[in-house]
Formats: structure tokens, C-alpha cells, sequence
């Protein structure tokens, strides 16, 4: 049986590199990105044509995560595998960034990591999956 994996971050980069590597390599992939319907269409269409599911999530946003999550339960029944690759890059001296700048940044580098782990662990265990 095929493993299913959830990536986070894949329209462009190394998420969508890397859903593309996986899909290619017989994996059932659901990639997910913010926005797939509008600004990240022709994005989302690319990895379609090439049978990858495409699902919205935006890491920053709890509601957004467990839908999204759910959803591929819905449409796959299990998920064996989370990249967490969302992920905002930052560059410049540390007094130049106001703190609602760097709340930004850390809600998605780091709390929207452990949302997204949080979100996808209870089936993980219950499928007994590593």
C-alpha cells in the first residue's frame, strides 16, 4: 500500500519540489498551500495535471489546519507522513523587525510546525503509524 503523505508549503520551492519527487515516486501526495482556488491557481493546477491532490491550508491558522487535515482523512483515510515545509525566510537585522513582524514569522516557522503535528498525531497513533 502506497503511503500518503501531507506536505505543507508546496507551491513553490523545495515543497513543491519535494511533492513532485514523491508523487513521481508512487506516493499519494496531498499538497497543500494557501490559497489554491485564486493566488496560488496556476500553482495548483501544475501539480494537479500531474496527480497530485492539492488541498488549501494555511499553517498560520488552527481552523485551517484541522480542515485540511480532515479532509484528507476524508478523501484518503489515513495520513502516514507530514513534511512540514511552510515557512517564511526573513533576512535583515534583528532592530529592524517590529515584534508584529516577528510574531508573524514565528506563528508560521514555528507554532504552524506544531499545529500541524498537533493536527495530524491523533490518527497517526491510532493508526499505529511511525
Amino acid at each position: 500500500m502506497s503511503k500518503t503523505i501531507l506536505s505543507t508549503g508546496a507551491s513553490t520551492g523545495f515543497g513543491r519540489d519535494t511533492a513532485e519527487t514523491l508523487a513521481h515516486a508512487g506516493y499519494t501526495v496531498f499538497a497543500s498551500m494557501r490559497d489554491p482556488q485564486a493566488k496560488n491557481h496556476e500553482h495548483a493546477q501544475t501539480l494537479r495535471k500531474q496527480g497530485i491532490e492539492v488541498i488549501e491550508l494555511d499553517v498560520s491558522s488552527d481552523d485551517s489546519v484541522d480542515r485540511a487535515v480532515k479532509d484528507v482523512l476524508v478523501r484518503a483515510s489515513r495520513i502516514d507522513v507530514l513534511v512540514n515545509n511552510a515557512g517564511i525566510a526573513s533576512a535583515g537585522v534583528t532592530e529592524g523587525f517590529t515584534p508584529d513582524q516577528a510574531k508573524v514569522v514565528f506563528n508560521t516557522n514555528v507554532v504552524g510546525l506544531l499545529r500541524t503535528i498537533r493536527s495530524v498525531l491523533p490518527d497517526m497513533r491510532r493508526q499505529k503509524t511511525d
